[in-house]
């Protein structure tokens, strides 16, 4: 075999290779891309479902047995995650595993407008790298902050909007036996959130001695976002701990404050005799 056989076999053979890479590439990036397009138009059919019940700015929660009816449970495991991150409110019910087959969406107002921004994000692509995240590791990684949550806002619910204030008294009465819709730990997590929001001037109409409707509504808002994660985790002990060191050293500042000429006197017996 002379060289000219030899150098033609051999670039026949490399560019055989380099087009056969390139071209398994592009075939790859191909079926790639039209399964993302897939996906897109499932995200956007999702959110098109949940878009019809934004007239007078409806509840996420009155479109849920349409979107859990209208797509299939691949298709939701596909997209969950997504919209979850761009704004969907999905809840995870206190006590139970995250159903794939019947999603939850919680009360928050269907805004249109953000409804269609949502779309046209999913549209452009900028949320490709969202799709196919695993929903159940997803959402039971903060099953116990959700547990929180939800406690906190049925202790709202059934406790302090149904309770009274008596102004001449300042005494909040909450409902007789109220204790006894919550479990042994359910009250144990509640205490330092009750201490709290026991805000009668805030929460509750000075005049009727009713719940104020609208604030209500907001602490609910305000629950949902996290904004109470903090109170709703707090050991009550360790609450009570801290209490006790605040006003001992309040204690000891005072009585600093009360006498700072004998105070410095002291100390500076106490420097020469050293």
């Amino acid at each position: 075999m002379d060289t000219n056989t030899i150098l033609l076999s051999t670039l026949t053979a490399l560019i055989g290779a380099v087009s056969g890479t390139f071209l398994g590439a592009y075939l790859f990036n191909r079926k790639n891309e039209s399964k993302i397009k897939k996906v897109r138009k499932i995200a956007i059919k999702g959110l098109k479902v949940i878009e019809k019940y934004a007239k007078n700015k409806r509840a996420y929660s009155n479109a849920k047995d349409d979107f859990n009816n209208t797509l299939n449970i691949a298709e939701k495991r596909a997209i969950l995650v997504c919209l979850h991150k761009l704004g969907v409110p999905i809840e995870m019910p206190v006590g139970n595993t995250f159903e794939i087959k019947n999603i939850q969406f919680l009360s928050n107002p269907i805004d249109k407008d953000e409804i269609e921004d949502m779309k046209i994000q999913i549209d452009k692509g900028h949320c490709d790298h969202l799709f196919y995240i695993d929903v159940d590791t997803y959402f039971k990684g903060n099953v116990k902050i959700k547990t929180l949550r939800s406690i906190g806002k049925k202790f709202v619910n059934e406790v302090l909007n149904e309770s009274i204030y008596n102004k001449e008294q300042n005494l909040l009465t909450y409902p007789e036996g109220w204790v006894d819709n919550f479990s042994y730990s359910e009250y144990k997590l509640l205490r330092v959130f009750c201490l709290q929001i026991g805000s009668t001037y805030y929460y509750f109409d000075q005049q009727k001695g009713q719940p104020n409707k609208e604030r209500i509504e907001q602490l609910l808002k305000e629950i949902d976002n996290g904004l109470w994660d903090g109170y709703l985790d707090w050991d009550y002990s360790a609450y009570q701990n801290m209490l006790a060191q605040k006003e001992f050293a309040e204690t000891g500042i005072n009585m600093l404050r009360t006498n700072p000429s004998n105070n410095l006197q002291n100390n500076e017996q106490m420097q020469e005799n050293g």
